[in-house]
This record gives C-alpha cells, structure tokens and sequence, in this order.
C-alpha cells in the first residue's frame, strides 16, 4: 500500500481524492492546507489528517508520494521539499510558471531518484486518447491540420483569487491553453513557429488566447481562454483533419468540469463512407492518470505520459505564444 499525501483542499485537489479513492494500492494519509476554512470542509468530508505545515506533515507520517494541487506558483518549492525527502512528486499542471523554475523541479527529482510525473490529463482523457490512436492507425490520412479550443468562465474558485493574478498563475494564456498545446504536442511532435493574438483581462492577464503553431507543414489553431461570460458552459474539443478524413469531437458541461461525463460522441468522417460514431473508454481521466502514475512507481516503470519533458515543452509553447501576443510577432521556438 503506497501512501498518498495531497497538497491542497481546493477544487482539484478534490477532484484527485476522488481519484485516489479507487485507486488500488494507494491511501492519501493525510493532507495539507493552509486555509482553514477549506481545511476544516475537506476534513468534514474526507476525514482524514489535516496539516497546516508539509515539515511537519512529512515527520509525523509514512508518505510514499506527493501530489500537488497547490498553485502554480508554489509547484517548484513543494517540489523540491518532496524530492528532498525522497519522495515521488505528481505535480497538477502547468508544472512551473517559468522554464527554469521547470527544469531545477526536474533536476531534483532526478538527482534524489523519484519519479516526477504532471498532470497533463488530456493524455488520459477518453476522447484525446482515441483520436491519437486513431491518428495513428491512419484513419484520417496525412494530417493536414489541427484545431482545439476550450473556454469557460473566469474562475472563481481559487483563494483571494489567485488565479486570476498573471504573475501567479500566468492567466488563461498558461493555465488553461497549456491543455491543448500539450495535446497538440503529443499529436504533432515538436512546435517549430508560433504566432498567437489575445484578450487582456481588467488584471492585464492574458485570459484569451488564439494561437497558431506550425509543426513542420501541419498548422494548428488553438484557442483557449476563460473570459465566456453569462451561463456560457465549459466547452472545449477538437477538429483534426486528413487527406482522407476528418474527426470530430466536442463538449459542452456545466460551468467547470463536474459535468465533464456529459459529451457527444467521437465522430469519423470518411470520403464515400458513412460517418462513424467511434468508441470511447469512459473513464475519468484524473482517476486514470493517477493510476497510472501508481503502476510506474510500483512496477519501477518510467513515466511515458506526462513527464517533465512533455510538460516543460508545453509551458514553452505557451509562453512562446504569450510573447508572440505581447510582441505581435512569430516567435520561433528553440531560440
């Protein structure tokens, strides 16, 4: 039994406890938070060891690994407390708000011998997951292209509102796009050009983005923000086109992603064939990625999906088109 300590008490981290209840093999023994008033409703709820200090949390109990649902901008230092303690990191996304901040969380992991693994959940996620495969298989040809986009409502969850502060979270610009280039990343390869424009909200955040990004020949368009307003829903998918066929996919849930098991289907396009509705693992993909990350540690296994590599990538990309937004100019990624 490997033991779990979660960092946080906010809506992630209960979306990971959740997770981490079905897990096989795994028991969060005890969480961390420094808001009282969200420590005391976590507790209520999960009864489990609250600790207002990760020192004293990693003295007083037997931890295995550490998962970080606490804001961006604290990811590097709990990263290092961890790994100095040798224990195995899972890191929410994006993994730091700078490159290097991104790399020492690597180097450090690295030189204690844990594992690091970020969550980049669209790699577990039913129908991302699909549509690579079938991208694979050959099932829409020659990719030609790529769109993604997902929007939402400014959050409001986070304490003091953090979130919605660029210097600590870096805006939509990171936290949310950082989803989908990531994706794109994982279908396309390696980002050689890209040029993004944007929306900056009242805090100058860069809160919506549409960028571009060009993978050798194959473009992708990617939008992404949190600046929806009225009842707008979460609503994000994706359009990846071949030169023999088309998939579709789209979602729109509720006004975060509680309702995320509400979705149409995966949708092949094919010239001179009848439009297949495509099989999907429905599973959630942040108890997936969980499990995941459990097995490699277990079985002594490296980390193939959401490792740092892919996730420092990812915030390069993103900062790259955020600087192309500030700049109005290409930015081509490496220099």
């Amino acid at each position: 039994m490997k033991k779990i300590a979660l960092l946080g008490a906010g809506f992630i981290a209960g979306v990971h406890m959740e997770g981490w209840k079905r897990v096989e093999g795994a028991e969060v023994c005890a969480f961390f938070e420094t808001n009282l008033e969200k420590a005391s409703a976590f507790q209520d709820k999960y009864q489990i060891p609250h600790y207002n200090s990760f020192s004293r949390l990693l003295e007083e109990e037997k931890v295995d690994i550490v998962d970080i649902c606490l804001p961006t901008f604290l990811h590097r230092e709990y990263t290092e407390m961890a790994a100095s303690h040798e224990k195995h990191v899972f890191c929410e996304k994006p993994i730091a708000l700078t490159v290097e901040d991104a790399e020492a969380m690597k180097r450090i992991c690295e030189r204690s011998g844990v594992g690091l693994m970020v969550g980049q959940v669209l790699r577990f996620w039913g129908e991302y997951v699909k549509a690579r495969e079938l991208v694979e298989e050959g099932a829409v040809g020659k990719v030609l292209s790529v769109d993604a986009f997902r929007l939402s409502l400014p959050p409001t969850w986070s304490v003091d509102s953090w979130i919605l502060k660029p210097e600590l979270s870096g805006g939509a610009a990171v936290d949310l796009h950082i989803h989908d280039l990531d994706y794109v990343n994982w279908l396309l390869g390696e980002p050689q050009v890209v040029f993004a424009q944007g929306v900056r909200s009242p805090q100058n955040s860069w809160d919506h983005m549409v960028t571009v990004v060009n993978y050798g020949g194959v473009i992708a368009h990617i939008e992404g923000g949190w600046m929806m307003r009225g009842d707008f829903p979460f609503t994000c998918g994706f359009r990846i086109l071949g030169d023999e066929g088309v998939l579709e996919w789209s979602s729109r849930a509720g006004v975060n992603i509680e309702e995320r098991e509400k979705t149409s289907p995966l949708v092949l396009y094919r010239n001179g064939e009848a439009k297949k509705e495509m099989e999907v693992r429905e599973e959630d993909p942040y108890y997936l990625e969980l499990e995941y990350f459990l097995d490699c540690i277990e079985n002594n296994k490296p980390v193939e999906r959401g490792t740092p590599e892919q996730a420092i990538l990812a915030l390069r990309l993103a900062l790259a088109a955020r600087q192309s937004a500030e700049e109005g100019e290409k930015v081509k990624l490496g220099e």
